[in-house]
């Protein structure tokens, strides 16, 4: 390579260099739980620069993908929210019982819509502490009790989230809509984390 063109390579390199190296906002609460990409676009879930929709896109997430008959989501760490946005940090394929796959390094913003993860209290609270009041909780049924199915996480703060859901017996009806904090989330889509 002549002078001339390393020269050339290397101002092209400075150019490029912000556009590669994209500034990453900071979250407006910090958050801390495993979750996994509910976004069945078959071009994946964006993952941008920061919380809003018009910010630079700086990574793409796969869609799911069914393994041995089983779907399974790529799975990633939530560190920070802001409002409707979750911060998420490395995110990866997992092949439980096999070597995981990661499909992007660093941190991004991701719609907290197309998030999801599963609530092992479902105890429904006001606020994100356990003092707060109790807003509702799964009833008895013929059978047990009702289950939280979520229908979409609004934002988080530490190990909470504040989301929208609905609380389901077996049946095929439409269950009791509720909304608020809930918290002891599990990342793992297979199985419980307790």
């Amino acid at each position: 390579m002549s002078s001339t063109q390393y020269l050339v390579l290397a101002a092209a390199l400075l150019v490029a260099a912000p556009a590669l190296a994209a500034e990453i906002a900071p979250p407006a609460a910090r958050c801390d739980f495993g979750a996994w990409s509910k976004d069945p676009d078959p071009a994946g879930l964006n993952v941008r620069a920061a919380p809003r929709r018009d910010a630079p896109v700086i990574g793409r997430l796969p869609a799911p993908r069914t393994v041995d008959g089983e779907r399974l989501a790529v799975e990633f760490r939530v560190v920070g929210g802001d409002g409707p946005w979750l911060m998420i940090e490395n995110a990866d394929y997992p092949d439980y019982g096999n070597p995981t796959r990661r499909v992007f390094s660093g941190r991004g913003w991701v719609a907290a819509g197309l998030v999801d993860v599963a609530v092992q209290d479902e105890k429904v609270r006001r606020g994100p502490t356990s003092d707060a009041g109790i807003a509702d909780e799964p009833r008895p049924t013929a059978d047990g009790y009702e289950y939280l199915a979520l229908r979409r996480i609004l934002g988080c703060r530490d190990r909470w989230i504040e989301m929208e859901g609905e609380f389901r017996s077996d049946g095929d009806g439409p269950g009791r809509a509720v909304r608020g904090w809930v918290t002891d989330l599990c990342g793992n889509q297979v199985t419980t984390c307790n």
